[in-house]
């Protein structure tokens, strides 16, 4: 079965937003200019060129591009896109990514386009320093 994506009629809370590429860039230049406080509310991680973080959808930050993810209590393991539905039933969907992912530890993250699939499972409470140097290694 082939899964293609469809607006949502019942947009999902964000809980995650991710950003790839440049986006990914600018997302984590965005963390930076959060406030201590605000940033310690947010968990995160950072796999090649996409920036991944976790958190209340008060405290996630915006940036151009950014996917947001939410939670749907039919798959507890999933972060799947808040606007986005999939074609088939999110716990039927949830048991086929677990068994795409294979030894990759969940919870996982579901982007429809371009399509990709990654763990959450070592995302932190974010550091700037580790930040800082992530932003320096993708100059």
């Amino acid at each position: 079965m082939r899964i293609t994506f469809s607006p949502r009629d019942d947009v999902l809370e964000p809980a995650a937003v991710v950003g790839l590429g440049p986006t990914a860039r600018t997302l984590a230049v965005r963390l930076m200019l959060l406030s201590d406080d605000r940033l310690g509310k947010l968990r995160g991680c950072a796999c090649g060129s996409i920036v991944a973080v976790l958190g209340e959808a008060q405290d996630l930050p915006w940036a151009d591009g950014v996917t947001y993810l939410g939670r749907n209590p039919d798959a507890p393991r999933l972060f799947v896109p808040a606007m986005l539905c999939p074609n088939a039933a999110m716990d039927v969907f949830e048991r086929a990514i677990a068994r795409r992912a294979g030894e990759l530890p969940g919870p996982w993250a579901v982007l429809a386009s371009p399509p990709r699939l990654f763990s959450l499972a070592d995302a932190a409470l974010i550091n700037r320093g580790h930040l800082s140097n992530w932003l320096e290694a993708q100059r």
